[in-house]
C-alpha cells in the first residue's frame, strides 16, 4: 500500500473518530445532566427532563458545524503533532464549536437546550478526542512501520539546519533519515531516490542553488515524492518570521520576538487563571509554611529582591525568606565559592539558608508568593527564571533576548536539569522557549515541572 493512500485512510478514520465521539460526548451529557441522581443532586433539573430525541434533533445540527471548525482549525493538517499540540488544538476547537453551539440555541426559539448539558458535553468531547486520537495515531504509525518499515526520508544540505533535523529525526523511531551536503546530478539522484525508497525530500536552501531546488522538485514530482524547502532562515529567531505578501509576492517579514496582541491576551489570562487556582489549592500549606519560618528564624516571612523583568524593567521579586536576615551583605565572601561558571552564583552547601529554608528550597517551596507577581503582571507562569541585578549585568547581546519574555516562575532548564545545568545551557534553553512558544509548550512545561520538583534533580 502506498504511504499517500495509507495517509488518506488515518484522515478518514479520524473524521470518523471525531464524529463518533461528539455524538458519544453528547450522550453522556445528556445522561449526566438529566439521569445521574448523584448530579442531579448537585444541580436540580428544575424544569423537568427533555425528550432526548429534542437533543438528537440538535446534535445532527452541531455536528456539520463542528466538522467545519475541525477542518478550518487544523484538525487534519498534521498527523505528527506532539500529544500536548493536540491536546491544546482539540481543546481550542471543541470550545470554539460549544460557543457556537450555544449561540444557535440562543438564536433558535422552537426549544430550549442546557447550557450545562453543551458544557458537560464540550468537556466529555476534549477527553474523548484526545484519547481516541492518541490511539488510532499510535495504531497507525505502528501499522505503517509493520506493513512497509520507517519511512525514508533524504535531506540535501549542509549547516545548523542540517545538524538540526538530524537530531530531531533521531527521536522519531518511525524516519529513517538519509543526508547528503551536496545535490547530485539528475540521473544519480533518481538512481539513489529509488534505490533508497525515499518518501520524502528536504532540501535545505541556503546549499543548494535556485536551479537545483526547481530541477529536484520537478523530479520528485514525477516520482510521486513529497519534495519540501527548508528556508535559509534558522539562523533568525523563528518567532519574528511572518509569511507575507507585498503587491502579490510572497515575502518573509520580520516582528518583534515579544508577545503582543492575542498571543499576549492568551497567556496573561492563562497566568492570571492558574495563578488563582494554585493560590486557593496552597491555603493551607501556605499557612504552615509561615509558623514555621516564623518558629524557625527571626525577620520577615517574605523575601524581596530586585530583579531584571521583560526589556529590562525592575521588579520586586516575592519568595519565602530562606535565609538569614542579612545574607545579601555576605554575598560578596561567598562569590568565589560558586557552584556554576559564567555571571551567575549557585552554591550547594550555601551557609545562609536556615534549616527549614534548606526544605523548602529542595521542594521549590519558597517560590510560591511567586504567584503574586503573576497575578500583579511583572511575572508569568512559565518564561526565564528572573535574574539578579548583577548577574543580567554581564549579559552579551545574546543573553539580552531573553529579555523579551515575562519572566517566569518555572521554565524550560527548570525542568532540563535545573540548577545542574551551565550558564551557557540555561541561556540556550531560555532563548529556544522564547523563539518556539506555544501554549502548548507552556502546558507541557507546567506538566513536567511538579516531576522534577520532586526528583530533586539540581535543587539547592
Amino acid at each position: 500500500m502506498k504511504r499517500y493512500s495509507f495517509h488518506l485512510y488515518f484522515i478518514v478514520s479520524l473524521v470518523i473518530l471525531d464524529l463518533a465521539s461528539l455524538a458519544l460526548a453528547f450522550q453522556l451529557a445528556y445522561f449526566t445532566r438529566f439521569l445521574w441522581p448523584f448530579f442531579l443532586s448537585v444541580f436540580p433539573a428544575t424544569k423537568g427532563v427533555p425528550d432526548i430525541a429534542l437533543y438528537h434533533q440538535a446534535l445532527w445540527a452541531l455536528l456539520p458545524i463542528c466538522g467545519v471548525v475541525f477542518f478550518y482549525a487544523g484538525f487534519y493538517n498534521d498527523a505528527m503533532l506532539s500529544a500536548y499540540d493536540e491536546f491544546i488544538l482539540i481543546f481550542r476547537g471543541v470550545i470554539l464549536s460549544s460557543f457556537l453551539s450555544m449561540a444557535m440555541t440562543f438564536a433558535y426559539r422552537g426549544a430550549e437546550y442546557s447550557r450545562l448539558t453543551i458544557g458537560l458535553w464540550a468537556a466529555y468531547s476534549i477527553t474523548i478526542i484526545y484519547l481516541l486520537r492518541e490511539l488510532d495515531k499510535g495504531l497507525f504509525r505502528r501499522l505503517l512501520f509493520w506493513l512497509s518499515g520507517p519511512q525514508q526520508v533524504l535531506v540535501i544540505g549542509s549547516g545548523k539546519a542540517l545538524e538540526a533535523i538530524r537530531q530531531m529525526t533521531q527521536r522519531q523511531p518511525f524516519f529513517r533519515t538519509h543526508f547528503f551536503e551536496n545535490l547530485l546530478n539528475q540521473d544519480s539522484l533518481e538512481r539513489e531516490l529509488k534505490h533508497k525508497k525515499i518518501s520524502e525530500v528536504l532540501i535545505l536552501q541556503g546549499a543548494v542553488s535556485s536551479q537545483g531546488i526547481l530541477e529536484t522538485a520537478q523530479l520528485c514530482e514525477q516520482l510521486n515524492i513529497t519534495c519540501r524547502i527548508v528556508p535559509d532562515l534558522l539562523g533568525m529567531r523563528r518567532g519574528e518570521i511572518i509569511i507575507d505578501a507585498f503587491c502579490g509576492l510572497p515575502t518573509f517579514s520580520i516582528q518583534s520576538l515579544s508577545l503582543y496582541g492575542t498571543n499576549y491576551a492568551l497567556k496573561r489570562s492563562f497566568d492570571i487563571l492558574g495563578s488563582l487556582i494554585i493560590l486557593t489549592i496552597l491555603g493551607i500549606p501556605i499557612i504552615i509554611i509561615v509558623i514555621l519560618i516564623s518558629i524557625d528564624s527571626t525577620g520577615p516571612i517574605l523575601y524581596t529582591q530586585d530583579r531584571m523583568g521583560f526589556l529590562g524593567s525592575k521588579f520586586k521579586l516575592y519568595k519565602f525568606r530562606t535565609m538569614i536576615m542579612d545574607a545579601d551583605a555576605h554575598i560578596e565572601k561567598l562569590k568565589h565559592l560558586s557552584d556554576r561558571t559564567g555571571p551567575v552564583f549557585k552554591m550547594k552547601n550555601d551557609p545562609r539558608i536556615t534549616r527549614t529554608g534548606k526544605w523548602l528550597r529542595r521542594f521549590s517551596l519558597d517560590e510560591i508568593p511567586q504567584f503574586l507577581n503573576v497575578l500583579k503582571g511583572d511575572m508569568s507562569l512559565v518564561g526565564p527564571r528572573p535574574q539578579v541585578l548583577w548577574e543580567a549585568a554581564y549579559y552579551d547581546e545574546h543573553a539580552k533576548r531573553r529579555l523579551r519574555i515575562k519572566p517566569g516562575i518555572t521554565g524550560l532548564w527548570q525542568v532540563s536539569g535545573r540548577a545542574a545545568l551551565s550558564y551557557e545551557e540555561m541561556i540556550n534553553l531560555d532563548i529556544f522557549y522564547l523563539e518556539n512558544w506555544s501554549l502548548g509548550l507552556d502546558l507541557k512545561i507546567l506538566l513536567r515541572t511538579l516531576p522534577a520538583v520532586f526528583a530533586q534533580e539540581g535543587s539547592y
